[in-house]
């Protein structure tokens, strides 16, 4: 459970009815919970199908139908490549805790991080963390050989909202012991260094922790770059068109520079004085006559 530093958790309170009331979970917030039950759904059909959207069948018939690796994406002119989406809600058939594990932190970093992005800035780092999860493997799996090793699960999605979450509140404390920005630091050098191994001594199979690694890197940016945010529903303010955003960029050049030639001119016409002053009228030279002729008919305007 998260809870903000020094808060100790909610006090247990002995009731009139002698039944106790201890800490609450947080509620569920509507991007997370419409994608925990897609994950759910999902989870579901693969047992009823004996894994074969996320393992190879074991009757000869196809499998791997939700996973995803190059030679999968390939697939169907192109159209394999959906599968960068798929795979995200596809866990593994004989790992429980896989499915278990990624909804964990799915409920308890997303909704932190839903808070600020909104729906569907929710949805959006779901899927683009997921997907850069998937490219840094490809990528990293290619160097190694095994690029077409198939991939499942919602592990790259869910580095990002750990991430995002422990950019928010790094001091929350999760049950109440660990610091998040310890949790998240710790879940990310394992990543990387995992990934390191991988590289140095070769693939070892199992967990594809350079997916996670690249989730965790588009959490970072997301927050620090205030990627994603749903500013219609969250911010207070509408959020603005492109066109809208770039008359306002165009305002605001235009903005910066009458207030520069403002400022230019100012120091121009205090030279000016300065001159006036230690010399008389007579040794201005004709352009700053002209100069202050037109300060003056401005000034009267």
């Amino acid at each position: 459970m998260v809870m903000p530093k020094g808060s100790g958790g909610a006090p247990r309170t002995q009731l009139s009815d002698m039944s106790i009331e201890g800490p609450r979970l947080p509620p569920l917030t509507p991007a997370i919970k419409h994608l925990m039950i897609v994950n759910a759904i999902v989870f579901g059909l693969n047992a009823i199908l004996l894994g074969r959207l996320s393992a190879p069948a074991t009757d000869g018939a196809s499998g791997f139908w939700f996973a995803f690796s190059w030679d999968l994406g390939l697939e169907g002119f192109g159209l394999g490549f959906l599968r960068l989406v798929t795979y995200q809600f596809t866990h593994s058939f004989t790992d429980a805790w896989h499915f278990f594990g990624n909804m964990m932190v799915l409920y308890f970093m997303g909704i932190i991080a839903e808070a600020r992005l909104g729906y569907r800035g929710t949805i959006k780092l779901y899927l683009i963390g997921g997907i850069c999860g998937a490219l840094l493997h490809l990528v990293l799996a290619a160097v190694q050989g095994y690029q077409n090793v198939p991939l499942v699960g919602a592990s790259g999605a869910c580095y990002s909202f750990l991430v995002y979450a422990a950019c928010r509140y790094p001091n929350a404390l999760v049950f109440n012991l660990i610091p998040l920005w310890a949790l998240a630091g710790v879940l990310v050098f394992v990543a990387f260094y995992q990934t390191f191994i991988g590289l140095a001594g070769g693939f070892v199979g199992g967990v594809a922790h350079s997916a996670h690694l690249g989730g965790a890197v588009l959490g970072y940016f997301a927050f620090k770059k205030s990627l994603f945010v749903d500013w219609a529903g969250h911010a207070g303010q509408a959020r603005p068109s492109w066109i809208a955003g770039i008359v306002q960029g165009f305002k605001q050049k235009r903005a910066r520079r009458d207030y520069e030639n403002a400022q230019a001119q100012q120091r121009q016409m205090d030279q000016i004085l300065a001159k006036v002053k230690a010399e008389g009228l007579a040794a201005l030279t004709p352009a700053e006559r002209k100069f202050l002729e037109q300060a003056s008919k401005h000034a009267q305007k």
